[in-house]
């Protein structure tokens, strides 16, 4: 019997809310807090992205820049182990998400996360949820090497894992979650894909690609 591989989004499919601007928020109360006076550069930023001036990836590292500052790996890591921790209790978790997640770890799957956050404090979550694996966006202080992992990144970064395992793809039983359509690569890429939303459309916009869809509210 091949292996079986369970998948996860963080933002929004994992978690109740996104992590990336609370992040932020949160890591310039606790190192800087005078940054938190920045606040409505970042919201402005955040607007120019949408309007399409910039990369999602050139947004995040401006992000970093501005709101945290040179802040070297390890401090960066206390503090998203802290902010994960905060996290999950306030606003907290998926329910119907969750009770997926017990399902696959009590059924023997190797348990990822694939998430566009960045591994310092996504590395938070996987660790206090039972993920064994973590495929996150990287940050070296000033860049983000490799690029934001989203869309068709995080489903190369993906196979770069399975071919560093020797996973044979075709012996391999792929379920995958997600609330976001960028994720298309890898939902149809996985055996399983099932995307995360209480929205009707945006439920028939996927069953109409042929994804499972799961109410991540329900239990």
């Amino acid at each position: 019997m091949g292996v079986h591989i369970a998948i996860y989004d963080l933002d929004r499919t994992l978690t109740r809310r996104p992590t990336f601007t609370p992040f932020l928020a949160f890591a310039a109360r606790r190192h800087a807090a005078w940054r938190l006076g920045l606040f409505p550069v970042w919201i402005a930023a955040m607007i120019g992205y949408r309007l399409g001036l910039y990369s999602r990836t050139s947004l995040k590292r401006f992000g970093m820049k501005l709101m945290v500052g040179d802040v070297g790996l390890d401090r960066l890591e206390g503090l998203g182990d802290e902010y994960a921790e905060a996290r999950i209790r306030n606003p907290g978790l998926m329910p119907g998400v969750m009770a997926m997640v017990e399902d696959d770890r009590n059924s023997g799957a190797a348990m990822m996360v694939a998430t566009a956050a960045f591994g310092f404090y996504a590395q938070g979550f996987a660790k206090r949820l039972g993920f064994e694996h973590l495929i996150a966006t990287l940050w070296n202080g000033e860049e983000i090497p490799g690029g934001n992992c989203y869309g068709e990144t995080k489903k190369k970064r993906v196979l770069a894992w399975f071919s560093s395992q020797r996973i044979d793809r075709a012996a391999a039983h792929v379920r995958f979650l997600s609330d976001s359509f960028a994720d298309a690569p890898l939902l149809d890429w996985a055996d399983e894909p099932f995307f995360v939303t209480s929205s009707e459309s945006d439920a028939a916009k996927a069953r109409a690609r042929g994804w499972k869809v799961i109410d991540p509210l329900a239990l």
